[in-house]
């Protein structure tokens, strides 16, 4: 299995980048985690859009769908232009029902819920989803390709289904919105550096890469922080394909 990652900004992108968004795939499947602001015009400098067949929100933030709003248009073009897709699946939480009802789009988006507890299964991965804290209804990923485990945090602060879903992970990509100084924001629904490190450190997982930045952070500052608690930790890059 292996991550490309799309974008890591949050909640807006920096000059260049991209709110959140993740390539996962096998030799057989691809899936698009998340699709903020950037992701479609970053995907596109390694593949065709018709890549895409399903897309996973872990929760219905702008910072992590907008994207997905454009990306539907492309399929009333697929007939003539075959590098689009023709039909897109979404898998999204229940709620808010008002923002979920804008997934859908004609006969060419099938919009699929997910639970806690619930395990799909795409290709040759299965997903199973653990709802976390956060202010909208969010879920954590454990992605299964029969080999290798990737866990995804979605936004959230520490709770006991994080660690679940990391439990044991090859590769852990978690986020890390906020610095310890500014431990009162992230309160609400996110994670520090130190505190994404010292769930990765709970769940013993193989390796931490952190995502989810707020875009005026010194990386070096977010990397210092989490390498106090756990190691190996690597700040996600833009581009960079990951073999999990």
């Amino acid at each position: 299995m292996k991550l490309r990652v799309l974008g890591k900004y949050s909640p807006f992108p920096r000059a260049g980048g991209a709110c959140p968004g993740y390539w996962v795939r096998t030799e057989k499947t691809g899936v698009l985690l998340e699709c903020g602001p950037g992701v479609l015009s970053r995907f596109q400098q390694y593949e065709h859009l018709g890549a895409i067949s399903v897309v996973i929100l872990s929760h219905l933030h702008a910072d992590h769908s907008s994207d997905f709003l454009s990306l539907r248009y492309a399929t009333e073009s697929a007939r003539r232009y075959p590098a689009l897709p023709a039909h897109l699946t979404v898998y999204a939480p229940e709620q808010p029902v008002d923002v979920r009802e804008t997934l859908k789009f004609k006969d060419k988006v099938t919009v699929e819920t997910i639970s806690s507890g619930k395990d799909i299964r795409i290709g040759d991965l299965t997903i199973t989803f653990f709802e976390v804290e956060h202010p909208f209804q969010c879920y954590a990923m454990r992605i299964d390709d029969g080999r290798t485990v990737l866990a995804y945090s979605g936004d959230t602060r520490p709770c006991d289904a994080l660690i679940c879903a990391a439990r044991g992970a090859h590769l852990f990509l978690c986020e890390s919105s906020c610095l310890e100084r500014d431990a009162s924001f992230a309160a609400t629904g996110h994670l520090t550096a130190r505190q994404a490190a010292e769930v990765a450190r709970e769940a013993g997982v193989q390796k931490l890469l952190l995502t989810h930045i707020w875009p005026f952070y010194s990386e070096a500052e977010l990397l210092a922080e989490a390498s106090e608690v756990f190691a190996p930790v690597a700040i996600a890059e833009e581009g960079t394909e990951y073999e999990v």
